[in-house]
């Protein structure tokens, strides 16, 4: 009995523990911290690449990349308001004709000295999915309408 006791003790002393440690920053998800605006959309742009994967084949497959797209778009403005908040210097419009230009996030971040890393570059998604360089997503946020 008194055996039990002490294991039930501790038990609850590690429950206790574990319930007053602070929980982890979100961006510990991407190995590295990441702008919290950034890691959002991020995230958002992830679960909606995810359900798209999943829904390829199905019927309602268009309605899956649509909502994909539009993640990936607000990823994309997530990341120009974050560096021309980051460098006083850039501009939303340089930030923009840059990407235009086909200029990579790296390349951006360097130039005004941002962290690529915090813009979520190297990310990868789910099943792999690098955004970073996929040159087909990078042609359909920027075709010419």
């Amino acid at each position: 009995m008194l055996r039990k006791c002490g294991m039930l003790s501790a038990l609850l002393l590690v429950c206790v523990v574990l319930l007053g440690m602070p929980k982890p920053a979100p961006a510990a998800m991407f190995g590295h911290s990441v702008f919290s605006d950034v890691e959002d959309s991020l995230r958002d742009a992830d679960k909606a690449y995810e359900k798209h994967h999943e829904h390829k084949k199905g019927r309602d497959a268009a309605r899956y990349e649509r909502d994909w797209i539009d993640r990936e778009h607000k990823l994309e403005q997530t990341r120009i308001d974050r560096i021309s908040k980051e460098a006083k210097k850039a501009s939303h419009h340089d930030v923009r004709k840059m990407r235009e230009n086909g200029r990579s996030w790296k390349d951006i971040s360097d130039h005004y000295r941002v962290d690529a890393h915090k813009m979520g570059y190297g990310h990868k998604g789910p099943h792999g999915y690098d955004r970073d360089h996929d040159r087909d997503l990078y042609r359909h946020l920027y075709k010419k309408h």
